[in-house]
Order: structure tokens, then C-alpha cells, then sequence
């Protein structure tokens, strides 16, 4: 099952050890005990590595970080992970010091699971990854999760967010802040995003297992539960920090042309991994596979996903909203014509000056806008209050609803009208009295 073939920084960030550990194992290593553990971690690499060209440079690498003078467990691992990294410049390699880790690691192992219960629960606690689901105004879905987990565990809150793209005119699917994980879920996410009775190849790639080459594809699945998405604009959220099974996602979609990338260049993390324990107390994340795109057989390992529109990931979400939104305001959809407007006044970054709210407050017929400490305030028949939140040149929208918004009328500069806009298209004017 190449769940376990997951790629991720937060597996590489489980493997770091808890502080508790160095109170429970705090016994340093002298110089024989460190050379033990390079030469059962070179024996790993041995077994598992996917290069094997490289390992001579690797071992190296780790016999020069044996130290004459005792040195403490996890000092050691993090010493052996970062010579893993410089003589591989392979971002996946990690070591930890971590004892419970190791038998944990076996436990699941014997018992035929991928992770350990301890890794399940955390994710269970963390909503396996899924952060936010919801809509977006212009008839948009956005969903944002951080890790990919295993769909034996997770199916039905990544189904639970995919309901979300249900009848939505374009789907924004967040991976700035995903650090990879288990690759079935971006299969069984991807899915969503292909007509039924399509069958659809998403990667191809290979692995080592028990000294044996492995082949294998991964396609569209044939069911997934609830609607398919398969005809909705796609746009995919990238970042530095996507990573690994982030990046493949965004990867393929892009090179299937289903998908348009927005955001930043992602960290190049291409190799699927794996963790063998070294002994009692060490624990090896090493990459033991390739994977390919489907079309021209590519990955992006120590290069990155280049995004189709390149924009910092602080503004990624507002230019897919844009990018999704214009073509369909210049068609003459209403819903899009009336949704676009903020996101382009949140783009601009222009300022609303506290002169300008100033000069709006006031009284108009049968209403008045009130001036507070953060902006303006709408009230009506001296019982309903709204707050008003700029969204562009003398431009309000109103919280609370979407029904309609206000607009300043000036003359000369001085503002001696409000209007009200609906989004029905129908208006409505209200002198200013004071």
C-alpha cells in the first residue's frame, strides 16, 4: 500500500523528539556507539535508499560527524539528519532520537498499520488536516487543508469539504501551508475533479520493498462519495512551504491542464519516504521511491512547482478569487460583476482615510452612518445597527448581508448623498439632511 510512502514535513517534524525524551533516555553516546549507529543507518540506506549512487558520499558525510567526546542522543540525530541533507540535498531525509517512536513504530508495523495510534489520534484532533471549508461570494468553493491523511481514516471529512464544491462556479483548493503526507488522499481528492466512468492517471512511480522494484499508477478512483466536480474551473493554492504530496497534487493537475496554479514557488520536495527504525532508540526517514507526472514523466525534486501566475502567498487567495471572477464579470454574470469589486479594492491595498469616514458620517433621510473607532456604522429607525466595511472608493458593504450595499454621492468633493445598491441591480437614494 503506498500510503506509507508519504512525503511530508510534519512526518519529518513527528520525528523530532519531545523534550520529555532526553528524561527518559538521557544517556550520551561515546564515539563506538555513535559509529554503531552510522553503520546500521548506512546499512538502512543500503536497503532503502532510492539512489544508491549517492550513498557513498552520504556515508562520508555521517562518518565525519562521529565526535571523539560523548555526545547526547539527540544531538546526534539532528547532526546525522543534517548530513543526510547536505550530501543528498534530498530536503525528505530526517533521523530522530526518539525510543517510544521506535516501538510505537513496531507495534503499528506488526499489527499491519501504517502509522501509529499516537500519530491517529493527532490527527484525528486535527481535523486530519482540513482547516476550512465554505463559500466564497461569486458562487466560489474554498477549501484549505494542511496534511494529507490517510483516507482510511480521513474519507469522510475530505468528502465533507469536497460537498462544499457542489454546483460552485469555481473551486480554490489551498495548499499554501500543506506540508505533504499520504498521497491517496490527493488521489482521492483528484477524483472529485473527473466525470465518473473516466478513468484518469494521476502519477506513475516505483519503490523498493524487501529488495524488490515495485511499479505502479495511480488513477482516478471509480466512486467517490457524494457529487463530482468535474467541469468547475480549478485553481490551486501554492507556497514556499508546500510540500511533497502538496506539490504533487498541484503538479499533476497542473500538467493534466485541469488545475491553475497561484502563489509561489513550492519547496521541491519530489521523493516519497518511508521510516526504519536503526535500533532501539534511532529512527531514519528515508525517500525510497520516484514518482512521475503522467504526461511527460517529470517531477520537481530540488526545483519546485513553478505556479502558473506567480504572486506572494499572502495574496494567492484574493488573485484566484479575481482570476476566477473577471472573466465571468466581462461575460455579464451578475453574481460575479457584484463579488468582484471588493476583491479588487482588498487587492489594490489602497487606504481608506479617516477623513474620508469622517466626511461620510452624517444624516440621511430616515438613516444616519455613525462614526466609531473602526469605521462606520448604519443605523435605521434609531433601533438597527450595521457596521459598513470599505471595499472601495466610497463603497461600503454592509455586514451581515449581501443583499445590497451603500454607496457615497458626492458633489464637488462633499459628500451630499448615500445610495443604496442592491444587488438585484435596483437603487435607491437618500438625501443628506445635516
Amino acid at each position: 500500500m503506498f500510503s506509507r510512502l508519504c512525503a511530508c514535513l510534519l512526518a519529518a517534524a513527528t520525528l523530532c523528539p519531545a523534550p520529555v525524551l532526553a528524561q527518559t533516555v538521557a544517556r550520551s553516546l561515546d564515539s563506538e556507539a555513535q559509529r554503531q549507529v552510522v553503520s546500521r543507518l548506512e546499512t538502512a540506506l543500503r536497503e532503502n535508499y532510492v539512489f544508491p549512487d549517492r550513498i557513498p558520499a552520504i556515508a562520508a558525510e555521517l562518518d565525519r560527524r562521529v565526535q571523539s567526546t560523548p555526545v547526547g542522543g539527540e544531538q546526534f540525530a539532528e547532526s546525522l539528519a543534517q548530513g543526510l541533507v547536505k550530501a543528498s540535498d534530498d530536503l525528505h531525509f530526517s533521523v530522530a532520537f526518539d525510543p517510544d517512536e521506535v516501538a510505537a513504530n513496531r507495534r503499528a508495523k506488526t499489527e499491519g498499520e501504517t502509522t501509529t495510534q499516537a500519530q491517529r489520534d493527532g490527527e484525528r484532533a486535527a481535523n486530519f488536516g482540513f482547516r476550512d471549508a465554505r463559500r466564497l461570494d461569486g458562487g466560489l468553493a474554498y477549501v484549505r487543508f494542511d496534511f494529507f491523511a490517510d483516507p482510511q481514516y480521513a474519507q469522510d471529512i475530505a468528502a465533507g469539504a469536497m460537498r462544499f464544491a457542489e454546483g460552485a462556479d469555481g473551486l480554490i483548493i489551498d495548499l499554501r501551508y500543506n506540508n505533504g503526507g499520504v498521497l491517496e488522499m490527493a488521489q482521492f481528492l483528484m477524483s472529485y475533479l473527473y466525470p465518473a466512468g473516466k478513468e484518469q492517471k494521476f502519477f506513475d512511480y516505483f519503490y523498493n520493498e524487501n529488495g524488490a522494484r515495485v511499479q505502479r499508477s495511480q488513477w482516478s478512483l471509480a466512486a467517490v462519495p457524494g457529487s463530482r466536480s468535474a467541469t468547475i474551473p480549478v485553481v490551486v493554492l501554492t507556497g514556499s512551504t508546500s510540500f511533497s504530496s502538496a506539490e504533487w497534487m498541484a503538479f499533476s493537475l497542473q500538467k493534466l491542464g485541469r488545475a491553475t496554479l497561484i502563489g509561489e514557488q513550492t519547496a521541491g520536495g519530489a521523493h516519497p519516504v518511508t521510516r526504519v527504525p536503526i535500533d532501539d532508540r534511532f529512527m531514519l526517514q528515508v525517500p525510497f521511491g520516484q514518482i512521475h507526472d503522467p504526461v511527460n514523466g517529470q517531477d520537481f525534486e530540488g526545483v519546485g512547482v513553478t505556479p502558473d501566475i506567480a504572486v506572494a502567498a499572502s495574496d494567492a487567495l484574493l488573485t484566484a478569487q479575481r482570476f476566477l471572477l473577471k472573466s465571468r464579470a466581462e461575460a455579464g454574470d451578475a453574481e460575479a460583476r457584484w463579488a468582484l469589486p471588493p476583491v479588487e479594492f482588498a487587492l489594490s491595498g489602497e487606504p481608506v482615510s479617516p477623513s474620508d469616514l469622517d466626511e461620510a458620517a452624517g444624516t440621511y433621510e430616515g438613516r444616519a452612518l455613525v462614526r466609531t473607532a473602526t469605521g462606520l456604522a448604519y443605523h435605521w429607525r434609531e433601533r438597527f445597527v450595521l457596521a459598513l466595511d470599505p471595499i472601495g472608493k466610497d463603497l461600503f458593504a454592509v455586514q451581515g448581508t449581501d443583499d445590497y450595499r451603500f454607496r457615497l454621492v458626492r458633489e464637488n468633493g462633499r459628500v451630499i448623498g448615500l445610495e443604496r445598491l442592491f444587488k438585484s441591480g435596483e437603487t435607491a437614494a437618500y438625501r443628506r439632511l445635516d
